[in-house]
């Protein structure tokens, strides 16, 4: 018979190797690094093919890691960034349509489950830097209360790079924050630096053998102070660094791109640094098109694709999307299976160890077999946007192949071509060098002949495929247009009166669609939240 001694000593080894076991799991778990980009156009990196705008870490990370080159989002800012976090469709949770304006009582409903609340169950520490514009009328539907352990930026769709003020109807305040706290003392630095240093010093605190997931959501390439103004650093030396750029706003465009660029090879070297670079996720997107003209224009360039941000034009929604991680068994590739914003959801809580069964119902779609081991996309289809007020919508099917849009624009001409291509005398040589030597690149430390990464640059290239656009490829909301994107990715040709098969199907599942849309709240900025009334800050407003 056991001693009581003995039976203590027993119960202690048990519990030793237990914890032991359970810290061991969750240190296995990978790090996740979600950097999004704000409106940035398909050809504002150098992995598409442009050379007016070097982005060598962005590019780095792409050769050596997964090119997702038919990834789609929704056209807009807070319709992707709800769909990202849940896995929803957003017209399930009504926030399709117009982003939530600053002072608007709009936010991602309070009991749909987000991905930083499920990682938290599993044992992450989760963070957001940057961008929330998910809702923040009151202090439960801001970022503290919907998963994240801490916030570091700003509530509404954009700030000043500067100032850091938003601006909401006609009024404007301070709107950057650390968790509910305003943040006074940072006015005066570049917001593109700044969020990246608070993602180096939370990552540097960071305790390595817990698992981290950190959403990095940057300003750049949005429009800044006011929703009008492209902010960079120091203009003397854009003007000389991009002076083979014609158009100014170009300019300044190419230099928030740049500064984008330094971000991402900043976070890469501090993830080598802590040693967390061999066992991380990490994933850069771009939330929606580039808004070339118009509404909180930002000389993005879409090119030669159709179409801005705002429309399900593939200008809108089609978007740059890389993924690395050591974890991934065959890298160095450009993927060009379908794959939705929605689906990060799922796929980013599989690569966490979770059982996506747990997440219910969504419309996302777990992909992390086909990052890891290049299993075939488990997505044929995808809604990818209805606008019940606007009266436009989109439908694409057939992995990838066929598109049915009814209605498209939120403005006049918001459909049609625009941006610079970037390629020709006009702009420097592709610098496949400024590649090799980036930090993003020494950081990873895997040597990929030269020949190897231009031919992924070649693969990843949409050349151009423009033409007139007939009167009869006008779509509004009273006619419908059918496109073969396989054979027409600019969408120059509309084949609906000879594919009307392809037609019936798809708008069948747009009815469909229709039957769980949940109604948008009309568009109202709440006078009662002026920020001066809170001390000239954007506040919770309708709290107690």
């Amino acid at each position: 018979m056991l001693t009581l001694n003995l039976w203590k000593c027993l119960i202690i080894i048990c519990l030793y190797f237990t914890i032991k076991t359970t810290s061991s799991q969750i240190a296995a778990r990978p790090h996740i690094i979600l950097i999004v980009a704000d409106d940035v156009g398909w050809n504002d990196v150098g992995f598409h093919g442009s050379n007016q705008i070097p982005t060598p870490n962005i590019d780095a990370l792409a050769y050596n890691g997964i090119i997702l080159n038919k990834f789609y989002t929704t056209p807009s800012c807070t319709p992707s960034r709800a769909a990202l976090l849940t896995g929803q469709y957003p017209i399930r949770l009504g926030l399709q349509g117009i982003p939530i304006t600053a002072g608007e009582n709009q936010h991602l409903p309070t009991n749909v489950p987000t991905l930083p609340e499920k990682l938290q169950e599993l044992g992450y520490k989760t963070h957001l830097i940057g961008k929330w514009h998910l809702g923040a009328a009151f202090k439960n539907v801001t970022p503290t209360s919907r998963g994240f352990d801490s916030h570091f930026g700003y509530w509404n769709g954009y700030i000043g790079y500067f100032d850091h003020e938003a601006k909401g109807g006609n009024m404007t305040g301070l709107d950057l924050h650390f968790n509910h706290e305003p943040i006074w003392n940072r006015q005066g630095n570049y917001v593109t630096d700044l969020l990246t240093k608070e993602a180096e010093v939370l990552i540097w605190k960071h305790n390595v053998s817990e698992p981290l997931f950190l959403m990095l959501s940057h300003l750049a390439g949005h429009a800044g102070r006011k929703g009008e103004d492209l902010e960079v650093p120091n203009v003397e030396n854009n003007d000389e660094r991009f002076g083979y750029i014609a158009s100014k706003n170009r300019r300044l465009y190419a230099g928030m791109i740049h500064e984008l660029d330094k971000s991402v090879g900043r976070i890469m070297e501090i993830l080598a640094e802590r040693e967390m670079l061999h066992n991380s996720l990490v994933v850069f997107i771009s939330d929606n098109g580039a808004q070339t003209v118009g509404e909180h224009s930002n000389w993005g360039s879409n090119w030669p694709l159709r179409g801005l941000k705002m429309t399900v034009h593939e200008g809108g929604v089609k978007n740059i999307a890389v993924a690395y991680s050591p974890l991934f068994q065959y890298r160095e590739q450009v993927n060009n299976d379908l794959f939705h914003i929605a689906d990060l959801m799922p796929t980013i809580y599989a690569a966490a160890g979770g059982d996506v069964e747990d997440l219910g119902t969504i419309d996302g779609i777990n992909q992390w077999q086909l990052l890891t081991q290049n299993a075939g996309s488990k997505r044929s289809e995808s809604l990818l946007h209805i606008d019940e007020v606007k009266e436009c919508a989109g439908y694409i099917s057939d992995y990838g192949r066929y598109k049915l849009i009814n209605g498209s624009t939120l403005f006049e001409d918001y459909d049609l071509y625009y941006g610079e291509h970037g390629r020709g005398d006009s702009s420097p040589p592709y610098d496949i060098n400024a590649v090799i030597s980036s930090p993003a690149y020494v950081a990873i430390g895997k040597n990929i002949p030269v020949n190897k990464m231009l031919q992924l640059r070649k693969k990843a290239t949409l050349e151009n495929c423009r033409k007139p656009i007939s009167p009869d490829n006008k779509c509004t909301s009273k006619n419908w247009c059918l496109y073969d994107l396989f054979e027409d990715p600019c969408e120059t040709t509309n084949i609906a009166s000879t594919h009307p098969e392809v037609v019936d199907r798809l708008s069948g599942e747009l009815r469909r669609a229709w039957t769980y849309l949940k109604p948008q709240k009309p568009k109202f900025v709440d006078p009662a939240a002026n920020p001066i009334y809170f001390n000239n800050t954007w506040y919770t407003w309708l709290d107690d």
